[in-house]
């Protein structure tokens, strides 16, 4: 923690390389640095938590508990996985202990002559007392040929009650006033964001029903921790933000720094997601959570073939990563994960292609791990995982992509500012290398409901209504 993110920076109208997001270049007492001005908070820098401290007791945490109650019901269905049938919130406390702030760092943009901004960096350590209830309904996967009356019947005979206690997240945010305007209240819009992912999302999970469930942690805390990950922190996540405009004229605007392609090829080693057949593959591909993209579903097999191509812009590749995950597709179901990789973006050369063979983490693995550190002393369990990694690297699903980093001028960047604030795509098409973005775009529908659907198998029970 603590670390100091002076090369990280972008607005978002960022800067050509070296006009002021470089590495830094100190000109003496001023403080100046390669275009931007850097201030440590220093011994102040307590009043600060205080003043959070006053804040969220109550307003902020009723304000953040209000906003967690019509977010998680629907968000805990949509990404509950394969072995439950429903996820339902019975409980959510915030807890009374705030999140503490400290190394303080604050940022100011001089190299831009127009829409300037300034910015504040801070450790955020939160450790709550909070408290959950989730009431889960669970049907095995290899259940779901069974008619959904029996189904549901199964699965309100086993329900139980899960607990959410202590939870810990480390990390550092970024409070972002963009664009400065010359007129009061002078600040255009506040944006609020996690630099990087928290290095620490942690907390207890307990099952209600005896021992006879405890065997159950492992893989639901690894899922809630998928989950916290992967569907709450990463729309929040830079160069994601949540944005509060005081002036409702500001658009948000959301230049990339670069451009990277990525050429998915081939697969090996690929596990199963069940115990009944070999996996439907396909690969789900992101460095930010409103922007995915995934190849097509291969058939069932250990070896897959793809020789698919994909674009993303990159906003901050300072401090982006590609994710890439492997899923089984089910056509019954949730997908099931079989691995997951990160590929940091600084470690690209810019324009230079890298012709990669990756291993793909296995989260069962994980979770077989915990639950045999449960079952054993450290010693005996610290050699088993030992022994398990040695034979896991042998039979390692393993990836085959090549990545190719490019980095925009002034120009480009200029001309997808202008787009996007004018809502012109076909502006892009003037730039050859920028038309790809043209088509970059992502439409979500939500349906309320549908009528006249045919009706399914008898045994499954029909549905006219949704």
């Amino acid at each position: 923690m603590g670390h100091n993110n002076d090369n990280h920076f972008k607005s978002a109208h960022a800067a050509a390389p070296g006009t002021g997001y470089g590495h830094d270049n100190d000109d003496g007492a001023n403080g100046r640095s390669n275009g931007k001005h850097r201030n440590n908070v220093g011994n102040d820098e307590g009043w600060l938590s205080d003043f959070l401290a006053h804040l969220w007791n109550p307003q902020l945490r009723k304000a953040f508990t209000k906003l967690a109650w019509e977010l998680l019901p629907d968000l805990l269905q949509a990404s509950s996985p394969p072995w439950m049938q429903s996820i339902e919130l019975t409980k959510f406390n915030f807890g009374k202990s705030p999140p503490k702030l400290s190394n303080f760092n604050s940022f100011k943009d001089s190299a831009k002559t127009d829409d300037a901004m300034v910015a504040i960096e801070a450790d955020i350590s939160w450790h709550s007392d909070i408290n959950v209830q989730l009431r889960i309904k669970p049907i095995p996967k290899q259940l779901t040929f069974i008619p959904s009356a029996l189904t549901t019947l199964v699965s309100n005979m086993v329900s139980f009650t899960a607990g959410i206690e202590k939870l810990h997240v480390e990390g550092r945010i970024r409070i972002t006033f963009d664009p400065l305007v010359d007129q009061l209240p002078v600040i255009g819009a506040v944006k609020v964001s996690f630099v990087e992912q928290p290095e620490t999302v942690d907390f207890e999970v307990s099952v209600m029903g005896g021992s006879t469930l405890s065997g159950l942690i492992p893989s639901l805390k690894a899922w809630l921790v998928g989950f916290a990950r992967d569907s709450l922190i990463s729309m929040y996540v830079m160069p994601e933000h949540w944005t509060y405009r005081l002036d409702p004229s500001i658009k948000d605007v959301s230049v990339p720094a670069g451009m990277l392609e990525i050429d998915i090829l081939e697969a090996h080693h690929i596990p199963k997601g069940d115990y009944l057949s070999d996996s439907n593959p396909y690969i789900e591909m992101f460095m930010r959570a409103s922007q995915k993209r995934r190849t097509t579903i291969q058939p069932e097999g250990k070896e897959a073939t793809w020789n698919e191509s994909f674009k993303l812009p990159v906003h901050i590749p300072e401090t982006q990563k590609l994710e890439l995950i492997l899923y089984d597709h089910d056509n019954i179901g949730s997908d099931d994960e079989l691995g997951r990789i990160k590929v940091a973006i600084r470690d690209l050369k810019d324009g230079e292609l890298q012709d990669l063979w990756l291993d793909f983490d296995n989260p069962k693995e994980e979770i077989k791990q915990d639950q045999r550190s449960q079952q054993h002393d450290a010693v005996a369990g610290a050699m088993k995982r030992v022994k398990a990694r040695e034979a896991e690297k042998k039979t390692a699903c393993k990836v085959h992509i090549k990545l190719k980093y490019h980095s925009m001028n002034k120009e480009e960047m200029n001309a997808i500012a202008e787009a996007q604030e004018k809502g012109d795509m076909d502006l892009l098409y003037k730039h050859p290398r920028l038309k790809s973005i043209a088509g970059q775009g992502v439409i979500t529908i939500k349906l309320n409901s549908v009528d006249r659907l045919v009706h399914p198998a008898w045994w499954r029970g029909g549905h006219k209504h949704v």
